[in-house]
This record gives C-alpha cells, sequence and structure tokens, in this order.
C-alpha cells in the first residue's frame, strides 16, 4: 500500500482510499493505467488486423495462382505430329510412318466435297523416305499432266512465310499426293512451323490445307531411328 496527498488538505492519505479520512475530499482517480491498457489493446487488434489482411492476401493470391495452374493443365495442347509402324506379315517388309493433325479446307468446299479432310505425312522403309498427303476422298485436281499409271499436278506449297511451286504425284484413283523433291522437303517438314498447300479440286474454288508441323522433327527422328534398326 502506497501514500499520496490529499488534493485538497495536501495530508498524506493511502492511495486505496476512496475520500480522505482528515477533510473528507474524494481522492482523485488515476486513469494513466487504464489509458495505457486500453492503448495496448488498440495496438495489438490493429497489428492482427493486418496480419489477418496479410493471410488473406496470400490465401486469395495461392488461390488464384493455384486456379490458373489448373486451368492451364485443363486447357488443350495443340496436337502434334504422331508415329506408327507396319510390317509387312507376308513379306517382312518394314515401314514407319510420321503423321500430321488433321488438316481441313479453307474455305470449305461445296458438294461433293464438302467433308474432305487431309493429313501430311513422312514414311519410310529400308531403302527409301518420302513425303505426302493423304485425303479422307480421292482427290479430283485440274492443273495436272496424265502419265502412264498417274498423274502429276503442279501447284503452290507455304512453308512458314516462303512461297513456292511444287509437284505432286497421284497414282489412278490413290488418295495421297506425294510430293516428288523428297530430300529437300524433308529439311522443311523438320525446321519449319506450318505448311499450306493449295489444290484446285474440279468445280470448287482453290482451297488450301494447313498443316501444324509441331512435333515434326521429333516425329521424323523416331521413324528414321526406327527404319534404320531394321535395316
Amino acid at each position: 500500500m502506497g501514500l499520496e496527498k490529499c488534493r485538497e488538505c495536501s495530508k498524506e492519505i493511502s492511495n486505496k482510499a476512496k475520500v480522505c479520512p482528515h477533510c473528507g475530499a474524494k481522492r482523485k482517480k488515476n486513469h494513466l493505467p487504464c489509458l495505457f491498457i486500453l492503448l495496448i489493446i488498440v495496438v495489438v487488434i490493429g497489428v492482427a488486423s493486418k496480419n489477418g489482411e496479410s493471410s488473406h492476401s496470400r490465401a486469395s493470391y495461392r488461390s488464384t495462382t493455384s486456379s490458373s495452374e489448373a486451368l492451364e493443365k485443363t486447357l488443350p495442347s495443340q496436337p502434334e505430329w504422331k508415329t506408327t509402324i507396319s510390317k509387312d506379315e507376308m513379306t517382312g517388309k518394314f515401314s514407319a510412318y510420321a503423321y500430321s493433325p488433321t488438316a481441313y479446307p479453307s474455305p470449305k468446299m461445296e458438294f461433293p466435297y464438302g467433308d474432305v479432310s487431309s493429313w501430311m505425312a513422312v514414311g519410310c522403309n529400308v531403302e527409301s523416305k518420302w513425303v505426302y498427303f493423304g485425303f479422307s476422298d480421292q482427290p479430283n485436281l485440274t492443273n495436272d499432266e496424265t502419265e502412264s499409271g498417274y498423274n502429276l499436278i503442279t501447284t503452290r506449297i507455304k512453308w512458314n512465310d516462303q512461297v513456292e511451286t511444287t509437284t505432286l504425284s497421284q497414282d489412278w484413283g490413290s488418295k495421297f499426293l506425294r510430293i516428288i523433291n523428297d530430300k529437300s522437303v524433308l529439311t522443311k517438314v523438320a525446321k519449319s512451323n506450318k505448311v499450306l498447300l493449295e489444290l484446285q479440286w474440279y468445280g470448287q474454288r482453290a482451297a488450301y490445307f494447313e498443316y501444324s508441323l509441331k512435333g515434326s522433327s521429333k516425329a521424323l527422328q523416331e521413324i528414321f531411328n526406327q527404319c534404320e534398326m531394321n535395316k
């Protein structure tokens, strides 16, 4: 217990007394401890609030980041070239093929070619390599020269931004168009991002087939290794 002076009579009284025992004056209360405690409470609440906002921000960021990563994983990626192998059970002859995703003509052709689709492919066996275009229906093309058992079609082809004139070979009744100059074309298939082929069907406007070359280099290396191992 401590002593302090009365604010009225200046005599010493207990700091626990509510009134001065000498003059009866009420003792003045000291509010500093209460103010100090109140200040501490305000500071604690402010810190807690800021930490809560920070935690909420971090949680929101993690949630947004997780959602973005999940969205990226669910978005379909652009199809790449695929490979397949073939072996003739009668002759034992081995061949391997790399082929592009399906391409469709632009603009869409009219009847009876409205459902035509196509793909680009590279084939190899122990003897050779070749580049060709396959179609769901037999191409009925103009700008061709008829030879013995096959037609030669002269048309334009575009590798990335480079336009060239090329010659395609089509066996009679075949759904495939083979590029004549295979060696130089193989390098372009592996190094380009896309190729655009112009074709003119009878009775139709010029149709343009764009083939993606994504993953073509890896696919070509795979089939060439397969053909080399099967020599």
